[in-house]
């Protein structure tokens, strides 16, 4: 049943990855779909090793965690115990705030607006955070997820241990489980070997570059995953108390209990499930565990942009752990709508995507990031047109989503259609006024139009 549903998700172009189920804490199925490099064709095995992108906090946390029993570091602590140049305006944020997206500190790709550097690294990531110089709330209030929090996470584990994440993790986690394919890849060590390549459905490279870790920053295969799994479930890492704290999510300021524990997105407490899923460049991962049962699910992608949605994933995998045929994946409306551009050009497939949305859409996948990925891959191409035309479609099957008006509004200014492109920024910014990059955008076009 299992492999029936992988395999259609990759004919339909919504997979290329590994695959790894548990039932009882037994490995029950495992499966490799489509190809490791682009490039070559090299195809990908249950040993081919993966970038793990923000599947990697739960390892971050994990060593905090480690450090605690070892009476090196306390939940407690501030960050400035550790690191403090942040007193200034960090004086508040616990350990704790950091391992479960409360303590205000912000996400670096925020602050970035995009614009990422190929190899950056913690160093790097410490000194923006100083040079930002403010939280975005005061520790405990709320949640916003943070990659800068975690970044700042590893470096306070180091700063404990007195030797890297990296090492950390090594000598108490990857060897005494023999995790031999995974590693903290922070520039010290070559890449792993069968590497899966980050690309994407054209086959044009979208790989990982960067050096940051706690954040993201590991590379490893399913097999390994599959004993981390069995050791949290074994409880062979901390004590039994400390890992029911990682699976409970904190109070927030408003008296809500929010989701997120130590590293792990919490569904439910009573059975015990718990997720995590990353993604960048290329990468599409995923880790789903019923604690109680032993029923985990384990996906790691390398080719993300149009992927099968993972709560569809869950979904087939319980239905084939019961015993029944999942219904088959949903064709992933980007991938689709691509191949009709080109058979029969924009005009003509933008209409048949009206009649599938009407007429048929349990069986696309209509989510808006399919139609938002294809128009920024026309825009890497030049062709400004279809870009405009997708990103257009996409406001009409999405009102209410604020990145489709921002997306649109980027193209709109490509095209020298300011006007029509800062009306799409202030509607993108009424719709999320978190979006402060709108703003940013609509000042300098006003300047450009002697308006501002």
């Amino acid at each position: 049943r299992l492999d029936r549903w992988f395999s259609a998700a990759h004919e339909q172009g919504a997979y290329n990855g590994v695959a790894l189920v548990k039932q009882g804490g037994e490995v029950v199925f495992e499966k490799a779909y489509g190809v490791a490099d682009p490039r070559d064709g090299r195809p990908l095995g249950l040993d081919s090793c993966f970038y793990l992108a923000s599947v990697s906090k739960q390892f971050t946390s994990m060593a905090a965690m480690l450090l605690v029993e070892e009476g090196k570091l306390s939940l407690d602590d501030p960050l400035t115990k550790y690191l403090p140049e942040f007193e200034p305006f960090a004086a508040d944020v616990r350990v704790h705030h950091l391992m479960t997206h409360t303590s205000g500190m912000p996400d670096q790709y925020r602050l970035m607006e995009g614009s990422v550097p190929d190899g950056l690294d913690n160093a790097q990531v410490r000194a923006l955070l100083l040079e930002h110089g403010a939280l975005e709330f005061p520790p405990g209030e709320r949640y916003r997820y943070s990659n800068g929090g975690y970044v700042l996470l590893a470096e306070v584990v180091g700063a404990a241990a007195g030797e890297p994440l990296g090492d950390v993790l090594a000598s108490r986690v990857f060897e005494p489980l023999g995790m031999t394919r995974t590693v903290v890849f922070d520039g010290r060590a070559a890449e792993p070997e069968d590497r899966a390549v980050g690309h994407r459905p054209d086959g044009r490279l979208d790989d990982y570059t960067l050096r940051t870790t706690g954040a993201g920053g590991m590379y490893t295969t399913v097999g390994d995953l599959a004993r981390w799994d069995g050791a949290l479930r074994s409880g062979e890492l901390v004590s039994a108390e400390l890992m029911a704290r990682a699976y409970t999510p904190p109070t927030l300021g408003n008296g809500e209990p929010s989701q997120y524990g130590f590293g792990w997105t919490v569904h439910m407490r009573r059975p015990v499930i718990v997720s995590h899923s990353g993604g960048l460049a290329g990468y599409a991962t995923y880790i789903f565990r019923n604690v109680d049962k032993g029923d985990t699910l384990i996906s790691l992608s390398n080719r993300g942009e149009d992927h099968v949605s993972f709560d569809e994933m869950v979904q087939a995998v319980a239905a084939a752990l019961e015993g029944r045929d999942p219904p088959l994946p949903r064709i992933p409306v980007g991938t689709w709508l691509a191949k009709l551009i080109e058979a029969e050009g924009v005009e003509a497939a933008l209409a048949r995507y009206d009649e599938v949305a009407r007429d048929e859409p349990e069986r696309y996948d209509l989510r808006e990031g399919h139609l938002n990925e294809l128009g920024y891959a026309y825009i890497a191409e030049g062709r400004l047109d279809e870009a405009l035309a997708v990103l257009t479609k996409n406001t009409e099957a999405h009102p209410r989503g604020f990145n489709t008006w921002d997306s649109l509004a980027e193209v709109q200014r490509m095209k020298g259609l300011l006007r029509e492109s800062i009306a799409n920024y202030r509607r993108s910014h009424e719709l999320n006024p978190q979006n402060t990059h709108a703003l940013d955008m609509v000042r300098e076009m006003e300047a450009e139009l002697g308006e501002g």
